[in-house]
């Protein structure tokens, strides 16, 4: 008589002979009675529950061995089942899909479950191309896919991560909708977790508009909305900005009898921040609302997007108070530098420098080192001020500290020296920004360039100048310079020394602007053309239609022609079907060249201009 092995003694307790009712050869399967038969298909389950019931895969396979040691040859499919479940259940989806192949060898048939079940295993190892070819051999095997398939081949889309040549995260949602409508072709209803994959794909791929549309239909469906479904439109909403939605989402949530949780509140407290316009005012309706649920407790992310409201809002002594509340509710650890920095801004901006620099020293009494954030906010507070010593002290006390300035401060310096007259410094903070590992943007040369014509920038002078009584002062004319020297390398391309009597400043800041035309103007005085000059200045605004409207010009086309004006040139407006552009005849800009150009700008600043731009 067969001995019964260690993993297979329940099996004589329970009174099953091994000898009698389980040692078969296939050629026997014929000849048994069907009471024999009923008898091995119930050992073999129980065989095949004891296999699925293991801690490891390990553990599973050694009760395979023993099953056939016990001379039990009859494994099944829910044999591989089980071993697969283990898998699934210990994370090891590439070892599931190993017993896969071997059950395809052996000739068994998996079922819908067995193929779901590898999926499901393919999703754990984000094995996307395995879990397709999955799906097509179950197809190819006459096994229908159902919506358990589909969902999880859903979710095994959505949550493969961007990297490594993968998808982004608007592919994968384009790639479950994909699935989705091939659900609908087959007429293969979804159920709640195929519309929450796909309202998570439309959270991760930001798109809130989509999340929505997921949700009315899923509603419209019949299908019933549950806690899982209302955070993720919650939290798609918070994150766009998309305030009215949440709260209507909100109401909805509680019709349907979905009771709310912490989560909840944060992701509406979260919209109140992000909102278009911050509502201060609501985040701290629902704070107090949260408190009066039963089971709905604050935590360390309310307090933050509670902080984060009322710093938006403009609510400078109820984000004090949030952070107050923060602290003394147990949640110290979760308090940030980025804590202080968004406290120190709203300091900064309801109530001034000298609130921000006390919120500041309190930062560094409770024990937080400041980053390059803090000493930017801090540093755009006195330029806000006009505070050029407290923002050079805070900007000595940031290298103290060991702090590297970052290119906010950098600019924030910059304009400062420019609002105290000082452009020499200007510039050679703007030399210290050229020869950092960040890259000079158009905001950086609008910004020196402000600086180099004094307090108030570009746009302030121009509005002080009389007309052809502008000033090119050395500040202007280092202006000019730096303007050549970034021409130099393709930085600005607003006119060409193949088409001079062309200067397109479309795409150019206020004060970009006016430099780029003095700059121009200066070529144009040592070699005029023979055109007229012409600026571009803006895309036409104006539609065409029944009755003629006025014109909206852009800003650049309002600079340029007090630039103009202010360097005593006349020009006159020309629309065409699609640009705003100022133009100068030929005659004009002669007559202004012999009139009016020496008196402006000196020959040695011209030729300087010149040499730089290799005409």
């Amino acid at each position: 008589m067969q001995s019964y092995t260690p993993k297979l003694e329940w099996l004589k307790q329970e009174g099953v002979d091994l000898t009698n009712e389980c040692i078969i050869e296939e050629d026997e399967l014929c000849s048994r009675s069907a009471s024999g038969l009923l008898k091995l298909q119930q050992t073999i389950w129980r065989i095949n529950r004891s296999i699925s019931r293991c801690s490891s895969l390990s553990e599973a396979l050694e009760v395979v061995n023993e099953m056939k040691a016990a001379g039990v040859n009859a494994a099944n499919e829910g044999t591989y089942l089980a071993l697969i479940t283990v898998c699934r259940r210990q994370q090891e989806g590439d070892r599931a899909l190993s017993i896969y192949e071997a059950m395809k060898d052996a000739g068994v048939i998996p079922s819908v479950l067995t193929y779901n079940t590898l999926i499901s295993c393919c999703q754990q190892a984000k094995r996307l191309e395995d879990a397709y070819r999955i799906k097509a051999e179950m197809e190819a095997s006459g096994v229908k896919p159902d919506v358990v398939t589909y969902t999880a081949l859903m979710a095994l889309v959505v949550k493969t991560g961007p990297y490594r040549g993968r998808s982004s995260p608007a592919q994968r949602l384009e790639k479950a909708l994909q699935l989705y409508q091939e659900m609908q072709d087959r007429n293969i209803r979804p159920d709640s977790i195929t519309y929450n994959t796909l309202m998570f794909a439309g959270a991760q791929a930001k798109v809130p508009e989509k999340v929505l549309e997921i949700y009315r239909t899923m509603v419209a469906a019949g299908v019933p909305p549950d806690q899982f479904t209302f955070s993720f439109i919650l939290e798609s909403a918070a994150a766009g900005g998309r305030l009215k939605v949440a709260l209507e989402v909100f109401e909805e949530m509680r019709a349907a009898g979905v009771a709310p949780k912490t989560n909840t509140f944060n992701f509406l407290i979260e919209a109140c921040a992000s909102a278009p316009y911050p509502d201060a005012e609501k985040a701290w309706a629902l704070f107090e609302e949260m408190k009066t649920i039963e089971g709905v407790v604050p935590n360390a992310q309310t307090y933050n997007h509670l902080i984060t409201a009322s710093c938006k809002g403009g609510d400078n002594a109820r984000a004090l108070k949030a952070y107050e509340l923060m602290w003394n509710s147990g949640y110290q650890r979760a308090v940030t530098t980025a804590t202080f920095n968004k406290l120190i801004q709203s300091a900064s901006q309801t109530e001034g420098l000298e609130s921000a620099l006390k919120m500041y020293r309190k930062m560094l009494d409770a024990g937080y080192k400041p980053d390059a954030i803090t000493y930017s906010t801090l540093v755009v507070a006195c330029n806000r001020a006009d505070d050029l010593e407290q923002a050079l002290s805070i900007s000595q006390e940031m290298e103290g500290l060991g702090v590297k300035p970052n290119q906010v401060v950098q600019h924030s310096l910059i304009a400062a020296y420019g609002q105290a007259g000082q452009w020499e410094d200007a510039v050679a903070t703007f030399r210290v920004l050229q020869e950092g590992e960040e890259q000079l943007t158009s905001v950086s040369y609008s910004i020196i360039f402000d600086a180099c014509f004094g307090k108030g920038g570009a746009e302030a002078v121009l509005k002080r100048t009389k007309p052809g009584k502008l000033e090119i002062h050395p500040g202007v004319e280092a202006a000019i310079g730096l303007y050549n020297e970034a021409s130099e390398f393709g930085f600005f391309t607003n006119f060409t020394q193949a088409d001079l009597a062309r200067c397109d400043v479309r795409t150019m800041s206020i004060s970009g602007t006016v430099v780029a035309i003095l700059a121009w103007l200066l070529i144009i005085g040592q070699e005029p053309p023979a055109l007229d000059l012409t600026i571009i200045t803006g895309v036409k605004k104006n539609t065409t239609g029944a009755k003629p409207r006025k014109v909206r010009y852009t800003k650049n086309h309002s600079i340029a022609l007090s630039t103009l004006e202010a360097v005593g040139l006349p020009c006159n407006a020309l629309n065409t079907a699609t640009m705003q552009v100022l133009t100068v005849s030929a005659a004009d800009i002669k007559r202004w060249l012999d009139d009016a150009l020496g008196e402006h700008i000196d020959t040695p600043v011209v030729e300087e201009v010149i040499a730089g731009n290799g005409l």
